[in-house]
C-alpha cells in the first residue's frame, strides 16, 4: 500500500472516530430540559415528591396536575393527568362513556378525570428522586419520541397518547402561554361533552405540522396559563 493511500485511510479512520465521539448533542431535548425548569420556577406552578406514587407531581395555578418520573426501583413510566371534572361534568359528560384509561374520582369539589399513559419501564438515575428536571430528563432519554418542539406556538411539550399533550414556553417572556393542557376533544365530545362550551377551556383550530414538514390544522380543546 503507498504512503498516500496510508495517509487518505488513516485520516477517514481519524474522522469517524472524532465522529463518534462528538455526537451532535439532542438541542430539543437540551432546551426543553432548560425551560422546563423554569416552568417550575414559575409562579403559580407546584412541583412535589409523591412517595406513593414514587414520582412528581407538577400543579398548575388551576390545580390540574401531571405527575411524571417514575418510582426507580419499578422502573415505571406512566404518566397521570387529572383536571378538575366539574366544567365537563356541566357541560354534559357521561362518566361512563370516557375512554379507557380515563375516569372520574372523588366527588363535589374534588372530583378529578384521571387519565393514565402507560409508556411502559425504563431506568431513572439516583438524581431523579431529588431532582424534577432529571426525572424529566430520564423520561425523555427512555423514551424520545413522546418529546417535540411546536414551533407555531414557542412550545416545548409531552405526547401522552390520544392526541392529548401537556405543553410549556420555550421562552415564557416572549409568550402568553406558558403552560398549556392539551386534550383532543372528539372522545370528549363522544362521552357526551359541548366541547365547545367548557368553562375555562378554549376550542380552537391549532396549527401542526406533521413527520413529513406539512402543515395543517388540528382542532384541540385547552386550558392555558401566563405566568410571567
Amino acid at each position: 500500500m503507498s504512503v498516500t493511500r496510508i495517509l487518505i485511510v488513516s485520516l477517514v479512520l481519524a474522522a469517524v472516530v472524532l465522529g463518534a465521539a462528538f455526537v451532535a448533542p439532542d438541542v430539543v431535548a437540551v432546551y426543553a430540559n432548560r425551560s422546563f425548569d423554569a416552568l417550575l420556577r414559575a409562579p403559580g406552578v407546584s412541583v412535589a415528591r409523591s412517595d406513593a406514587a414514587g414520582a412528581w407531581v407538577l400543579t398548575s395555578p388551576g390545580v390540574e396536575t401531571l405527575t411524571f418520573g417514575g418510582d426507580n426501583a419499578a422502573g415505571s413510566n406512566e404518566l397521570v393527568v387529572t383536571l378538575d371534572a366539574r366544567p365537563f361534568l356541566a357541560a354534559g359528560l357521561n362518566p361512563s362513556l370516557l375512554p379507557a384509561g380515563s375516569q372520574i374520582e372523588g366527588d363535589g369539589t374534588s372530583t378529578r378525570i384521571v387519565m393514565w399513559y402507560d409508556k411502559g419501564t425504563g431506568s431513572f438515575s439516583d438524581g431523579a428522586e431529588s431532582q424534577p428536571v432529571e426525572a424529566l430528563q430520564d423520561l425523555v432519554r427512555n423514551h424520545r419520541m413522546m418529546l417535540g418542539y411546536h414551533a407555531a406556538l414557542g412550545h416545548f411539550g409531552l405526547m401522552l397518547g390520544g392526541g392529548n399533550m401537556v405543553e410549556w414556553a420555550k421562552d415564557q417572556q416572549a409568550n402568553d402561554k406558558d403552560l398549556v393542557f392539551v386534550l383532543n376533544p372528539q372522545p370528549l365530545a363522544d362521552a357526551g361533552v359541548d366541547v365547545a362550551n367548557v368553562q375555562g377551556w378554549v376550542l380552537a383550530d391549532v396549527p401542526v405540522m406533521d413527520a413529513q414538514g406539512r402543515k395543517s390544522t388540528a382542532r384541540k380543546l385547552l386550558k392555558f396559563y401566563n405566568l410571567v
